[in-house]
């Protein structure tokens, strides 16, 4: 029986799933540093064009992979690295507080979720454009980087992925503040660019040759974070974004990732329409067949402006693609063999990169 594919819209937040809660009139704090002087964080909800004080230190640019599953964050006073910055003179003082002050512009909102928000920002110094996301701290799992110390789960997998080399195809965290009850990430803003979703939403579903191209440049991207130990796990047009001269792609929000496997997943923290039938029918999933099932409706989805199934849950191997008739053969292959009901039956990210409508 044919499942006429649902309309991009239905069922799909405009908000990003790991933007989360903001905490109002907090202060900013540098890390490492021994200055009990510290400027107010500015309230996100405050008219637009707020400076937003202070920045921690530039991540390094090369950092150490190895991760591990921390106990619960306690409490404890940061220690500053040297002897000198015990005691900080007047001078270092002033110009610690110039630094926060001069740090960043916060601008428009971009986005707003359940849990949080993300805005527009610049860069004070030079003028680069960024973006600034709030996020919770409650009940966010923690991870031990080397070399980092204790990160939140956003920040560590994105720390794993920006280690050198880096990636083009990932979107760059910057630095990043820890208050008591949020943090707060700083991150590249490519322009000019917008997410996928918007782009086929204005655009309409796009040609096959750039398709082609947000594929492959999204198999880069998936195929790095593997090389990282990274497991994206919300992989959708809305996580993309595509510069609107180049179409050059960056995948970002890594909100509801995870650290690669080979065992299965009992939990699932993405966006179930891009979830695979088999967590809906056994509640588990293997990392590799569950992302390419996620590339193949994203694929579908962009091509066609419309979900393949009415639900994941009644795909079966007897289950129909509707195509529009001027897609070719071998791309209704492709999705067909990424969207394969039974996870073995998936190809790898190798077998996409390979495969002949690509080339």
């Amino acid at each position: 029986m044919a499942h006429l594919g649902e309309r991009r819209g239905s069922g799909r937040s405009r908000s990003r799933s790991a933007a989360v809660s903001q905490t109002d009139d907090q202060e900013l704090e540098r890390r490492g540093s021994g200055d009990g002087a510290q400027e107010p964080l500015p309230n996100p909800n405050q008219p637009l064009s707020q400076e937003l004080p202070g920045y921690i230190a530039p991540l390094p640019s090369e950092l150490a992979v190895s991760v591990s599953t921390d106990q619960p964050h306690r409490k404890r006073k940061w220690q500053s690295g040297s002897q000198e910055d015990e005691h900080p003179s007047p001078s270092y003082r002033r110009a610690a507080k110039r630094s926060r002050r001069e740090a960043y512009v916060k601008g428009p909102l971009l986005g707003r979720g359940g849990f949080g928000s993300v805005y527009a920002g610049t860069r004070r110094s030079d003028g680069l454009p960024v973006a600034i996301k709030y996020v919770s701290k409650r009940g966010t799992q923690r991870l031990r980087v080397e070399g980092q110390g204790r990160l939140p789960l956003e920040v560590a997998l994105m720390t794993l992925v920006n280690s050198a080399p880096a990636c083009p195809n990932v979107l760059k965290l910057l630095e990043w503040f820890d208050r008591p009850r949020r943090y707060t990430m700083i991150l590249e803003r490519p322009l000019p660019c917008q997410d996928l979703e918007s782009f086929c939403e204005e655009n309409g579903r796009l040609e096959e040759s750039l398709a082609k191209k947000v594929l492959l440049q999204l198999i880069t991207a998936l195929k790095h974070c593997e090389s990282r130990g990274v497991l994206h796990r919300d992989v959708k047009p809305e996580n993309l974004l595509i510069s609107t001269d180049s179409h050059d792609i960056k995948l970002l929000d890594f909100g509801c990732g995870d650290l690669l496997k080979d065992s299965a997943y009992k939990h699932f923290a993405g966006t179930l329409q891009y979830a695979p039938p088999e967590w809906f029918r056994h509640h588990r999933y293997h990392a590799g067949p569950a992302t390419v099932w996620s590339v193949g409706v994203t694929l579908y989805n962009i091509l066609c402006s419309c979900f393949p199934f009415r639900g994941a849950l009644r795909v079966t191997s007897k289950s129909r693609l509707l195509f529009p008739r001027e897609l070719s053969t071998e791309c209704r292959q492709l999705i067909r063999w990424c969207l394969s009901a039974a996870a073995s039956d998936r190809p790898s990210l190798d077998d996409i990169e390979r495969h002949p409508w690509l080339h």
